[in-house]
């Protein structure tokens, strides 16, 4: 058996981690005839210092079939180590920046921006795991390296909850995905002109854009909008206040749509509400605006449109001397004085139904007793009709009645003029209308006494 093993030599790879048995073939011997038992094949593998990883299916093999084909064979593996894996940040928001390109896509829409909003949970930290270690076949121990923890800190507007391991917004604003930091921005800044490069934007906080908004895209923001430039037909939509350096050049088409004030430089053929008030440096010119509050225009014109205040309308001058007609309404809001308008229209269309329906009823009742079937069904038709269209016009006037403005509720509304108010001009104060008829200088228009009057204006 000594002599056989002698045949026999324990090759060990170089990082120690495979184990092979090789057999130098003696030709006076003939191997297909010999044998060897199992515990001294193992005994000879650990006389060579393999101890780790020992394979018994090919121990058992050598054993069993200890021909000159087995060799070379492996006997012993070692146990690779196993590195942990770094932790990590998962992001739980939706990071993607692509648009939805369906039916209803504007291909102005080129970037979807990363928003938030307060309370929403932004991200959660994936923890490392702990490396383990390897062994050579040999039995040395092969150190691995535990994974790195993952460093991120929250930032402005983010908080970190220790017990979840979660990052959350503490107001609504754009993600800022930092290397090291997490922010949450209330301030979306273009530092250009919006142009396909930038798209529409659509944003949680503030937006400010340092350059024009050309015809055609759309700026929505939650909080405030300020433009530097010049926006023409375009779309501006804010949660709160609006600001427009230069102005709006509209071409009747432009937008503006805020939930608080709007401030901008002059206004030409645009279209403009306000849920507080309305502040114009230069002219409104050709435009239609309403304001819950006030329309001031102190320093510029008011020619052409139509503007709808709740409480008071300042302007140098209003209207101009080609007498184009102007349109101030003054103590209603302008959604208020729509729904007026089209229910007067249906009052009116309901009392022409009435009448022409009496006056077939006459002719049916001059015909004295009906005996026609026909002519019976008819007349209880005609009967369900007019009393139906009697009920509707009692809702509409009732409904009128409520929506007429009282002689109290407009003690404090006015319209001051500090240069001339022309000809052409209707003034409105809730029901009650005045078509200025010739130029005054200097005045202020008020209600007094169900009556609307032409003060001097000292001021």
């Amino acid at each position: 058996m000594g002599d056989l093993l002698q045949l026999l030599t324990v090759e060990v790879s170089n990082d120690g981690m495979t184990a092979t048995l090789q057999c130098n073939e003696n030709k006076m011997l003939d191997l297909n005839k010999c044998s060897i038992t199992y515990q001294h094949l193992i005994d000879f593998i650990q006389e060579n210092n393999v101890v780790f990883g020992i394979l018994e299916k090919q121990v058992q093999h050598v054993v069993h079939h200890f021909t000159s084909s087995t060799f070379p064979i492996t006997i012993a593996e070692g146990k690779k180590k196993q590195d942990g894996k770094n932790g990590k940040i998962h992001y739980v928001m939706n990071t993607n920046t692509e648009v939805d390109r369906s039916q209803q896509w504007d291909f102005r829409d080129v970037m979807r921006l990363p928003v938030v909003k307060r309370g929403e949970k932004i991200a959660t930290t994936i923890p490392p795991t702990k490396g383990i270690d390897g062994m050579t076949v040999y039995g040395k121990k092969i150190r691995s390296k535990d994974g790195k923890p993952s460093y991120m800190k929250a930032g402005e507007n983010v908080n970190f909850n220790q017990d979840e391991e979660t990052f959350y917004a503490i107001a609504d604003g754009l993600v800022n995905f930092g290397m090291k930091v997490l922010n949450v921005y209330t301030v979306y800044e273009v530092n250009e002109d919006i142009s396909m490069r930038t798209g529409n934007i659509s944003f949680v906080g503030s937006v400010i854009i340092r350059g024009d908004v050309p015809s055609g895209f759309t700026v929505e923001a939650s909080g405030d909008i300020k433009i530097y430039g010049i926006v023409e037909s375009a779309t501006i939509k804010a949660g709160g206040s609006i600001y427009i350096s230069e102005g709006i050049a509209g071409l009747k088409t432009g937008n503006m749509e805020a939930g608080e004030d709007i401030y901008v430089g002059y206004m030409n053929q645009a279209n403009a509400q306000a849920g507080q008030s309305i502040h114009v440096e230069q002219s409104i010119l050709h435009s239609n605006c309403s304001a819950v509050y006030d329309i001031t225009c102190r320093h510029g014109n008011i020619i052409g449109g139509t503007l709808f205040a709740g409480y008071s309308i300042e302007a140098n001058n209003i209207g101009n001397r080609m007498n184009t007609p102007t349109m101030l309404s003054i103590g209603i809001d302008h959604h208020l004085y729509k729904e007026q308008v089209n229910l007067e229209k249906q009052r009116d269309q309901l009392r022409d139904n009435i009448t022409k329906m009496d006056v077939i009823k006459q002719k049916l009742d001059a015909q004295g007793p009906l005996n026609d079937s026909k002519t019976k069904i008819t007349l209880l038709k005609l009967e369900h009709s007019y009393n139906k269209s009697k009920e509707e016009l009692n809702e509409v006037e009732s409904t009128l009645q409520k929506m007429d403005t009282e002689k109290d509720d407009l003690d404090y509304t006015d319209l001051k003029v500090f240069g001339t108010i022309f000809t052409n001009t209707v003034v409105a104060f809730g029901k009650y209308r005045r078509t200025i008829d010739k130029n005054y200088d200097r005045v202020i228009v008020k209600m007094e006494e169900n009556d609307i009057i032409i003060k001097s204006n000292i001021l």
